[in-house]
């Protein structure tokens, strides 16, 4: 009697959803999504190719795909990657052919060729790139006989043809090619360059980005428009700046970027060059009225706005790990989950707190979220609750045997608390102590599952297999990857900002206008 008591009891606290489907693009991403509804800003830094169209420069870079900057209207526009459609992010070399009014980019996978009027790209079949513009016969003899910097349009000077430009200190220009930054690293100009019609040089680097020379008055300015070469893996809106913070995965400059979304300026700041900053190897940032918070490998890092200075606290300020992995403020102090347990402190203050009860002690916390009253852990022990007056942990059960273990990503909405792990996903509607789990979902996405964010109607999932969306109302998922859009299908973190959302992937910072009208998976 007893059993079957506990038994009817778990069926009215847990459901399980009978069968899960997650459902993949069946359609023509062209016919379904809009060339913007996907932007990726991947690591530009190192320009390879340059060509001039009607309206735009445009820039190929080493792992950034194209940048361009319309000369009209004077900004930086979305830059074309494989989100945009093309098949790689490498371009090699480009041509705008004005004939048939179109871009043609060699990339690692082939050349692919955009169609201004049509609006998307594809492969071409072409074994060879078209011929570029060059200047007219005439302009070239009369270049010849006066030999100084009055280039024709679409000339591409070489090295040695380059007068000695002036730069904007602390940055030099060191004939014939090199560029000494504020730190004393030498860059260098990249071969391909050219001339417009405004006695513009455009010209690129292999680690600052684009660079415009005034050929009037031989002024050489430096045009950063892209992720530093970091993997992003957190970002954090601050008023009109973007702060991102992810891993370091290829040469200098690295760092934490600050995108100036009101400037379209990009910064980098890197640890070897700012004191106090210990490291800028970072998973999780977050912002404050008077600081920004970054948890990194070795340390709490901690930047004060007002003064623009940093501090580092580590295990020596009483941090239970270094390697920090999710910060978060409750009750107006900021809990940091770490490797080997969890703190927390006052903005305001260094003081670094630790709960007596060691329940945790040593038990490496992915996320953090909350009820009204409590915090709550994910763990490969499964979720634990805290509660701040009574300094007590307790192990919270979700009434699963599976969903009890690995539990990688937890948030709170409303009234519904979500979970995902290692097992599966469920959710709790706690007004009426409801669970109801999707343990069939791991059938379709595999890996980790990193963040759970929310808008209206719709939770999404960060995981290593795509984005992962849940409908509600329908009952529907859907999984979005590379074919859709993505520029990895590797997500590490999902930021919802009205009709947008913006996601940490391996190879970049996608967005994605997920709320078109009209549109439905």
């Amino acid at each position: 009697m007893r059993i079957l008591i506990l038994i009817a009891i778990l069926l009215v606290c847990l459901s399980t959803a009978s069968a899960q489907v997650v459902h993949q693009i069946s359609f023509d991403r062209f016919t379904h999504y809009t060339i913007d509804d996907w932007i990726t800003y991947a690591p530009g830094l190192e320009v390879t190719t340059i060509d001039i169209g009607d309206d735009y420069v445009y820039f190929g870079t080493r792992n950034g795909g194209i940048l361009r900057y319309h000369v009209f209207d004077n900004f930086w526009d979305y830059p074309f990657t494989t989100s945009s459609g093309l098949r790689s992010n490498h371009i090699d070399y480009l041509v705008y052919h004005a004939r048939d009014n179109k871009l043609y980019a060699l990339t690692s996978q082939g050349i692919d060729v955009y169609n201004k009027a049509f609006n998307y790209w594809e492969p071409t079949g072409l074994t060879e790139m078209p011929p570029r513009r060059r200047p007219l016969q005439a302009d070239i003899n009369d270049f010849n006989r006066e030999r100084n910097y009055n280039f024709p349009e679409f000339y591409r000077p070489a090295n040695s043809e380059l007068p000695g430009f002036f730069t904007d200190l602390p940055i030099l220009f060191r004939p014939p090619d090199e560029i000494l930054d504020e730190h004393n690293r030498i860059f260098r100009l990249s071969p391909d360059r050219v001339v417009d019609k405004w006695r513009n040089l455009w010209l690129g680097t292999n680690g600052l980005g684009p660079a415009r020379a005034n050929l009037n008055n031989m002024t050489l300015n430096f045009y950063p428009q892209s992720l530093s070469n970091i993997t992003p893996r957190d970002l954090i809106f601050d008023n009109d700046k973007v702060w991102i913070t992810g891993l370091a995965n290829g040469p200098e400059p690295v760092g934490i970027n600050v995108w100036d979304l009101d400037k379209d300026d990009w910064r980098y700041i890197e640890a070897r060059f700012n004191f106090g900053l210990h490291n800028d190897n970072g998973k999780t940032i977050i912002a404050h009225t008077d600081y920004i918070f970054c948890g990194s490998e070795l340390g709490l890092l901690k930047y004060h706005k007002k003064d623009q200075r940093w501090n580092t606290f580590t295990t020596a300020h009483g941090l239970e790990s270094n390697r920090v992995n999710h910060l978060f403020f409750f009750d107006s102090m900021l809990y940091v989950a770490t490797d080997q347990g969890f703190n927390w402190l006052h903005p305001d203050y260094s003081q670094i707190n630790e709960s007596k009860d060691t329940a945790l002690d040593n038990v490496p916390i992915f996320r953090i979220s909350a009820t009204d009253s409590s915090l709550l852990f994910a763990t490969r022990d499964g979720v634990f609750e805290y509660d701040p007056e009574r300094d007590e942990i307790s192990f919270f059960g979700t009434q699963s045997a599976l969903l009890d273990l690995y539990v990688t990503a937890l948030g709170m909405h409303n009234d519904t608390l979500w979970l995902a792990g290692h097992y599966g996903i469920m959710y709790q509607d706690r007004l009426n102590n409801r669970w109801t789990s999707f343990t069939q979902i791991r059938e379709y996405v595999f890996g980790a599952i990193h963040d759970i964010a929310f808008t209206k109607g719709h939770v999404w999932f960060a995981s290593d297999n795509g984005l992962l969306k849940y409908d509600k109302k329908r009952d529907y998922w859907y999984l979005y990857t590379e074919k859709d859009g993505l520029a990895d299908r590797r997500v590490y973190k999902v930021v919802p900002d009205h009709n947008d959302l913006w996601l940490c992937t391996q190879k970049g910072l996608t967005i994605f206008r997920w709320n078109r009208k009209g549109r439905l998976e």
